[in-house]
């Protein structure tokens, strides 16, 4: 399935004290990939740090064709450039205005939203997904622990969705995994074998692509 290639542009005059990085692209562009079909549901990927929309082996091309084609949701396949890190709530509301005004052209309301998020990303989630209650089904994969998790525990405490999180057995935050045991009478939880941060083995990219069928749309 051939998608239709847009772009938004983050308004970076929203904060002059905000330092950009300078690796950051001038033009302030962000890509998306996305796959049309004639519904009002959404399927939303961040791919990972600093990650193109056809990052390694086209896996999220597969992963939102397949959804696209399978299930009759609108997929949306956002880049993850250096500049998303210089303000990250910035860049996380475009992404979702750019999703709200392109279901707006096709006709529909974003009435449903499944997302799939990998590694460090979810800090963001957590942080600011509150905004936009159309969210029903995410699924988080490999997730950062390591890094402020008293802070991220204060909206985990609070945050509402339904919610599948995975994470491998030679990821690099597995040691710390413990520390969502709290939370496993509230969504699903999983270890899993083998697979390491970033599927580095070439044999476990098949998983990698079926994990959002598996969690998000196989109940």
């Amino acid at each position: 399935m051939i998608p239709e290639k847009c772009s938004f542009e983050l308004p970076t005059e929203k904060d002059p004290n905000v330092e950009l990085s300078p690796f950051s692209p001038k033009n302030r562009e962000v890509e998306v990939d996305v796959y049309k079909w004639n519904t009002n549901k959404a399927f939303f990927v961040i791919v990972g740090k600093w990650g193109s929309t056809e990052w390694y082996k086209n896996k999220y091309v597969t992963i939102a064709s397949s959804i696209t084609e399978k299930y009759w949701f609108n997929s949306f396949v956002v880049e993850n450039p250096w500049i998303s890190w210089d303000d990250p709530e910035l860049y996380f509301d475009c992404a979702m205005w750019f999703i709200h005004e392109k279901m707006k052209e096709f006709w529909y309301d974003n009435r449903e939203s499944y997302w799939f998020w990998h590694s460090a990303w979810w800090h963001f989630l957590w942080r600011y997904a509150y905004k936009y209650p159309e969210i029903s089904k995410i699924l988080l994969h490999n997730p950062v622990l390591r890094q402020d998790f008293r802070l991220l525990k204060k909206w985990l405490i609070n945050f509402q969705w339904e919610m599948t999180i995975i994470h491998w057995e030679f990821d690099v935050d597995i040691f710390f995994q413990p520390l969502l045991k709290e939370f496993e009478s509230k969504w699903n939880i999983l270890v899993q074998k083998w697979a390491d941060h970033q599927y580095t083995q070439e044999w476990w990219l098949e998983l990698f692509i079926s994990l959002p069928e598996t969690y998000l749309f196989n109940d």
